[in-house]
């Protein structure tokens, strides 16, 4: 018996390359096939040489479903047969910036090889020189052009699909943005950094039972609650990592009762948060003398000034001079890499100024000849 036309496209393949854009499902499917079945197909089934679908999945599938007999084109292997499925889409779905930025990320591998092909290499004497620039910022801008979408985008959207591939797919489904993605990213990201925090607090052993002898430095980093400089929601963001502790629980702290009547304090203290600092120290039993600045080679975060320095509280509690003359206010350092962590010019620096023993509040890792209150040591 021969085999009728809806058993024939039943069996007709698809072309990889038609599987950039997701296929239409639910009521803009069933519209679609409410068109075909009341006008017919008014728009030709693009075919590949090979006889598979290379445009046209859903109006195929809308024929077979309303018994309506499909129409085809041959595609005439003329350019790139990437480019024609893209062009051949993109003007005739309502797809966000966001969305075309993550379909276009299933093209992007195949750019980079291609970008890596075209590199040239010239060679002088002995030596090889590359004259390309970065095959994939190249690829990047290659796949931006092609999908119609910001640079920017692409780039976003390839740091949701190493970082949160169900980020993305809400993205290419048009359940959210690409901003509004980055933000529960990060937001993620710092939900992770305050339950690290959370624990700290938690399982370090209380003030009150820590039994060393009162030292003659202290150096303090507290896990200050963002929220109490009114920066939850600020502006749409999401609330900053710190939230651990209020600013009436590191007030009391009983940080006086750790140091020797004659002592230094060295409080570490954002850009934010310098109007606390004087109240701390007060009511520590410590009086302000100067501060510090750590000047850091890279922009941080900030609603206003990107933040690029952070400040340490230096002050004294009776009368210990410090042990040299000629250290000024202000040090370099880079990021440590880890979160929240300090560089060691700063304790290099301690040493040289301050006697020891010297004792490191929520300290983060052990360090030769510093006593440390905290979990993670």
């Amino acid at each position: 018996m021969a085999m009728g036309w809806i058993e024939r496209e039943t069996e007709r393949l698809y072309h990889p390359d038609a599987a950039l854009f997701p296929l239409l499902e639910g009521p803009e499917f069933e519209e679609l096939k409410a068109d075909i079945a009341a006008n017919g197909l008014l728009e030709a089934i693009w075919l590949h040489p090979d006889g598979s679908i290379i445009d046209g999945r859903n109006r195929h599938r809308a024929c077979i479903e309303t018994e309506t007999r499909p129409e085809f084109r041959t595609w005439d292997t003329g350019g790139s047969l990437m480019t024609f499925v893209v062009s051949m889409n993109l003007h005739r779905r309502h797809l966000t910036s966001g969305q075309r930025a993550a379909i276009s990320l299933d093209v992007l591998p195949m750019l980079e090889e291609e970008a890596r092909e075209r590199q040239e290499t010239t060679r002088f004497g002995s030596g090889i020189v590359s004259t390309t620039d970065s095959e994939g910022g190249k690829a990047r801008d290659q796949a931006a052009v092609l999908f119609q979408t910001n640079p920017r985008y692409v780039q976003d959207a390839k740091q949701l699909q190493d970082q949160a591939p169900d980020l993305l797919d809400k993205v290419r489904a048009g359940e959210q943005t690409i901003p509004q993605a980055k933000r529960e990213l990060k937001e993620r990201k710092r939900e992770a950094i305050r339950e690290e925090n959370r624990k700290l607090v938690e399982d370090t052993l209380p003030l009150s039972e820590w039994d060393r002898q009162p030292v003659p430095t202290i150096v303090l980093d507290p896990p200050w609650d963002w929220g109490d400089e009114g920066d939850c929601d600020q502006f749409g963001r999401a609330r900053p990592t710190y939230a651990t502790m209020s600013l009436e629980e590191i007030l009391a702290l009983p940080v006086g009762d750790l140091a020797q009547p004659n002592a230094h304090i060295y409080l570490w203290i954002t850009n934010r948060s310098l109007p606390k600092g004087s109240a701390l120290l007060e009511a520590w039993g410590f009086r302000y003398i100067t501060a510090l600045t750590w000047c850091k080679p890279s922009f941080g975060m900030g609603n206003y000034f990107r933040g690029q320095t952070e400040h340490v509280l230096f002050g004294v509690r009776g009368s210990l001079p410090l042990l040299r003359k000629d250290v000024g206010t202000w040090f370099a350092a880079p990021r440590p890499g880890e979160h929240s962590s300090k560089p060691d010019a700063f304790y290099e620096l301690v040493e040289r100024c301050s006697p020891g023993p010297w004792l490191e509040m929520f300290q983060r890792k052990p360090r030769p000849g510093w006593a440390g209150w905290g979990a993670e040591v």
